[in-house]
């Protein structure tokens, strides 16, 4: 089980259940597989909602590009020995920064909730391990959100 805390430091009026959706959607399509990442234990993932300024704080100390970006995702499964820890295992956080998927939602010709679910989706399936550093990874990774954001 997949459990989801959520953090609006924006005045964009979504909340939790928007996201959550698509949390449960990600569980039901990939339970085999998180299941085994997780140890069959609960896996704890957090997500907040910024703005460009702290985001770009972020992205210029973590990723050392001093912009804004869509998404950032802190991903804790790869790195960390978990099954030696006892609770719930701590799968990863995401924030997004809202005013970067206003303008994306813009560009792309749909509403910034739409934005926000595909930049959330994104940021859970690198949560999960999965990465798009090579067109093969970056094919698998597209499949698996369309499956996501279609269920």
């Amino acid at each position: 089980m997949l459990k989801f805390g959520f953090d609006n430091e924006t005045k964009v009026k979504v909340g939790k259940a928007f996201f959550k959706k698509y949390l449960d959607n990600l569980y039901k399509i990939m339970k085999k597989d998180i299941d085994k990442k997780l140890f069959k234990r609960d896996g704890q993932l957090d997500l907040v909602l910024v703005g460009d300024k702290k985001i770009q704080v972020m992205n210029k100390e973590y990723r050392k590009k001093d912009r804004p970006t869509d998404v950032i995702s802190f991903a804790y499964l790869e790195v960390t020995h978990y099954e030696l820890e006892p609770g719930d295992i701590i799968v990863g956080d995401i924030f997004i920064s809202v005013d970067t998927a206003a303008r994306q939602a813009k560009e792309h010709g749909h509403d910034l909730k739409k934005e926000m679910a595909i930049l959330f989706v994104h940021g859970l399936l690198h949560c999960m391990g999965y990465d798009h550093n090579t067109d093969e990874e970056e094919a698998e990774m597209e499949g698996w959100a369309k499956k996501v954001l279609k269920a």
